[in-house]
């Protein structure tokens, strides 16, 4: 169980989709803190995929692509996205995949061990999680456990984005048996903005030590360390 993109190529691919629609937003002052409460000079708005057609049909294309062996090999028989960010790469992925679609969630409403489920789980579910973005996976885990707790085997997620650079979330990630899949990741993601030409020296400089060290950038700049 691990984190992976499905290719280079597709990985560069999305990559350059994303910054072709400005998705990227960058700071060399005050810095983002995520909800998981690392600091960072960017903030990946994928939201941005929903609106634009010719795109988000691109994208979507190629996580269907990428997924269809997946779900055919492990019988996977539902997709559940999470509230909100994921909901509708879900329901376009589900879509394609010709599967049910469900989504997580962040807060129970009402009781029982599927009090955050909307949607009904088929017999046996064998469920793909599906979301945006994640930096470490924690958030991806907790989310999944809730998820088999409805009595699900999940052993799949899917993001647009895993930066991939934090440290411990291959051994998080096998600790928990799942597996992590990503249509691109943050190196990337930089290289995709150095070649659109757009970034400043200094913005480029704040970026590479962002990416080097993820960790040491976050305490020196208020947010949580590993």
């Amino acid at each position: 169980m691990h984190q992976t993109a499905f290719s280079s190529e597709t990985s560069a691919r999305v990559a350059g989709a994303l910054v072709q629609l400005g998705a990227l937003r960058i700071t060399t002052g005050q810095p983002f803190v995520y909800t998981s409460g690392w600091a960072s000079p960017i903030y990946i708005d994928t939201r941005l995929i929903m609106s634009d057609v010719g795109l988000r049909q691109v994208v979507m294309s190629i996580a269907t692509r990428q997924l269809a062996g997946i779900v055919a090999a492990k019988a996977i028989n539902a997709v559940v996205g999470a509230e909100s960010s994921g909901i509708a790469f879900a329901a376009w992925l589900a879509e394609s995949l010709a599967l049910p679609l469900l989504y997580q969630r962040k807060r129970p409403m009402g009781w029982g061990s599927a009090a955050r489920l909307e949607g009904k789980l088929p017999e046996a579910a064998r469920v793909l999680y599906v979301d945006d973005v994640t930096t470490d996976a924690r958030s991806k885990v907790a989310a999944v456990s809730a998820l088999r707790q409805s009595g699900a085997v999940v052993e799949d997620a899917l993001v647009i984005v895993n930066y991939g650079i934090y440290p411990h979330t291959d051994a998080l990630l096998a600790e928990n048996a799942l597996t992590l899949h990503a249509l691109t990741q943050w190196r990337d993601l930089f290289i995709a903005l150095k070649d659109d030409g757009g970034l400043s020296d200094e913005a480029e400089r704040v970026l590479a030590a962002f990416g080097a060290d993820p960790v040491t950038w976050s305490v020196a700049h208020g947010g949580v360390g590993a």
